[in-house]
C-alpha cells in the first residue's frame, strides 16, 4: 500500500524529525546491541586505541586467546586497524546486523523446517533414514553424540533438499525488499521505470512461480530439488530470494546457513519430535478451511 507506506514510514516530516533528533525511536535490536556494547565499553576502548594484544597482555590470568574472540571484539579490532572506515557507527551497525541476521530470521527458518517436517511424516521418515545411514557409514563422524560439522552436512543430499524446500515455501523475509531506481531510470521487464521510483521483489511471490518450480508450487515436496536436471536446478536456485540477491545479499547469510545446516541434523539425531495431537488437528483444520 504505497500511499500508507508514504504516510507512516516515509513521511517527510517524520524523517526530518529523526534527522534533527526530535524523534529518538530506537529499534529493539539496535537497543539490544547498544546495551551489550555499553557493558564492555571500557574493554572496547582499549582495543580501539591499542589493539587486541593490549587487552590480552593486561589480563594475564585469562588471555583473550583462551576466552575466544567474539564479533564485537573483531569489529573493534577492525576499527583499530582501519579507523578511517570503521567508525563507531559502523561497529554498531555491524553488531546490529549480526544480532538480527543470526537470530530472528534464522529462528523463523528453523521453525519452518520443523513445521513442514512434522506436517509431512513421509519427509521426516525419509530424512531420518538418510541421517541414520550417514551415521552407520561414518559420514557423520560425531553422529553418536549428535555433532554435525558444516562439511558433513553438505554431503546430506535429502537434508539439503528439505532446507531448500523450506526456504522456498517459508522465506523469513516476508516484506518487499526495496531498491531505488537510479536517477537516469532503467528498463525492468521491458518497461521503462523513472529514476527515484521504489521497486522491489517479494520472495513469497518469486518462490511460487509455477514455470520455475512446477505446477505443485504450494506443495511441500523436497524431491523437486533432487529430480531437477543441472540447468533446471540452476534456474531454481537463481530464483530463490530468501536472502535477497546480488550485491545487496543479506550480510548474515553465511552465519544463518551455518546455524541451520549444523543445528537441524544435530537436533534430529538427539531428539524425536512430534506435534501435539490437538495442535496437529488445529493445523490441518487451518489448511482445510
Amino acid at each position: 500500500m504505497p500511499a500508507l507506506d508514504l504516510f507512516l514510514e516515509k513521511n517527510p516530516i517524520r524523517l526530518w524529525c529523526q534527522k534533527v533528533g526530535l524523534e529518538n525511536t530506537v529499534f529493539p535490536v539496535t537497543a539490544f546491541a547498544q546495551s551489550r556494547s555499553a557493558e564492555r565499553a571500557s574493554e572496547m576502548a582499549v582495543i580501539k586505541e591499542k589493539g587486541l594484544d593490549a587487552v590480552a597482555s593486561a589480563d594475564q590470568t585469562t588471555s583473550k586467546k583462551a576466552k575466544g574472540v567474539d564479533l564485537l571484539t573483531r569489529f573493534t579490532v577492525a576499527q583499530h586497524d582501519h579507523p578511517e572506515f570503521m567508525t563507531d557507527k559502523q561497529v554498531l551497525t555491524s553488531c546490529v546486523s549480526m544480532v538480527f541476521a543470526g537470530s530472528e530470521t534464522t529462528a523463523i527458518t528453523l521453525s519452518a523446517i520443523f513445521y513442514y517436517l512434522l506436517l509431512n511424516p513421509r519427509v521426516y521418515k525419509k530424512l531420518m533414514a538418510e541421517l541414520d545411514a550417514a551415521v552407520q557409514s561414518g559420514e557423520l563422524a560425531g553422529g553418536d553424540q549428535g555433532l554435525v560439522t558444516w562439511a558433513e552436512s553438505q554431503k546430506l543430499a535429502y537434508f539439503d533438499a528439505v532446507v531448500q524446500e523450506s526456504f522456498r515455501l517459508y522465506p523469513a523475509a516476508g516484506l518487499l525488499l526495496e531498491r531505488k531506481v537510479p536517477p537516469q531510470g532503467m528498463d525492468i521487464c521491458g518497461e521503462h521505470i523513472p529514476g527515484g521510483t521504489i521497486v522491489g521483489c517479494n520472495a513469497w511471490v518469486l518462490h511460487r512461480r509455477p514455470e520455475i518450480f512446477g505446477e505443485d508450487v504450494d506443495v511441500y515436496r523436497p524431491e523437486r530439488w533432487l529430480e531437477a536436471g543441472d540447468e533446471k536446478l540452476k534456474e531454481m536456485k537463481a530464483t530463490m530470494f530468501q536472502f535477497g540477491a546480488g550485491a545487496r545479499t543479506c550480510i548474515g547469510k553465511n552465519i544463518s546457513l551455518l546455524e541451520v545446516y549444523k543445528m537441524v541434523p544435530a537436533f534430529l539425531l538427539n531428539f524425536e519430535v512430534s506435534l501435539r495431537e490437538t495442535l496437529f488437528s488445529e493445523l490441518w483444520l487451518k489448511r482445510l478451511f
